[in-house]
């Protein structure tokens, strides 16, 4: 029988902060990739345009992967050791970037994959800071 898991810290570390800040950032841009076919219209009446730029998506995206790298990496070295969470990160930051340099701007498909990669990414983040406050065996 297994022992149940239990958390390692009850304060959060500034690490713990920077993993939530990244799966936030990383459903923002999944929610801005599903709002901007159908917003993309009405944005520039509204002086919005700003949420329409490809500067802000590609902000978006490199804050989301540099945000990944600097969690995930750290964690996987010094705490759990599992791959779990690089695995979905490269697999969503992958399909994000393949989808922005392969796809047309504006195709269903782009959104799909724009989205899809976030949640991905989103996921990562989640499942390691799961990994880091439930795993019994991990390094300190």
């Amino acid at each position: 029988m297994t022992e149940p898991h239990t958390p390692l810290t009850d304060t959060p570390s500034w690490m713990d902060r920077l993993n939530w800040v990244g799966a936030t950032a990383s459903l923002i841009c999944a929610v801005h990739c599903l709002a901007m076919p159908l917003l993309v219209g009405v944005l520039p009446i509204l002086g919005l345009s700003l949420l329409t730029s490809p500067w802000l998506e590609w902000s978006l995206i490199g804050f989301t992967g540099a945000i990944g790298l600097l969690t995930l990496l750290p964690s996987y070295h010094r705490k759990h050791r599992r791959l779990q969470p690089l695995a979905l990160f490269l697999l969503g930051f992958g399909l994000i970037l393949g989808t922005k340099f392969l796809l047309d701007e504006g195709s269903s498909l782009e959104t799909s994959g724009m989205v899809t990669g976030a949640l991905f990414v989103a996921g990562a983040n989640l499942t390691n800071h799961r990994l880091t406050h439930t795993c019994t065996v991990c390094r300190h």
